[in-house]
């Protein structure tokens, strides 16, 4: 099974300069955990989760309203074409410790993947399984 045939086409994103309110709001509106964010709406240049901006709150008791998004996201972006595997999409889940991708082709966003996604498909199950062990088990320092 490929990326392109589970997942998610309609991606919310953030811009670069929007601020951690408004990434908050985007979150709480459309039901999502993360948030790619992108400069120019071209490219993919980080990723905010909602663990990100509560840890953010708790270390550095910022103003959400005057925080943009480059200041809190995780510039470290993991992502995977639309014409992957799935089951190769899953093991870099895994080995990254991540719960989504970015779906990106020709440097454009075109989709997420998520670990929902792979686990509505079936086919996947025990390999879902065994992802979110590892994804769950706490980082090792």
């Amino acid at each position: 099974m490929l990326v392109k045939e589970i997942m998610t086409h309609d991606v919310v994103y953030a811009d670069v300069m929007d601020s951690m309110l408004t990434v908050a709001k985007m979150m709480k509106q459309y039901d999502i955990g993360v948030v790619p964010v992108m400069e120019d709406a071209k490219k993919v240049v980080g990723m905010i989760t909602d663990r990100d901006i509560v840890m953010g709150l708790a270390d550095y008791n910022f103003d959400m309203a005057n925080t943009y998004a480059h200041k809190l996201m995780s510039d470290k972006v993991y992502s995977v074409r639309p014409g992957a595997d799935v089951a190769d999409a899953l093991a870099l889940m895994k080995k990254q410790q991540i719960r989504r991708l970015p779906v990106i082709e020709q440097n454009q966003l075109v989709g997420m993947l998520s670990m929902g996604d792979i686990a509505i498909s079936d086919h996947y199950q025990t390999e879902m399984s065994e992802a979110l062990s590892h994804i769950s088990m706490p980082e090792k320092e």
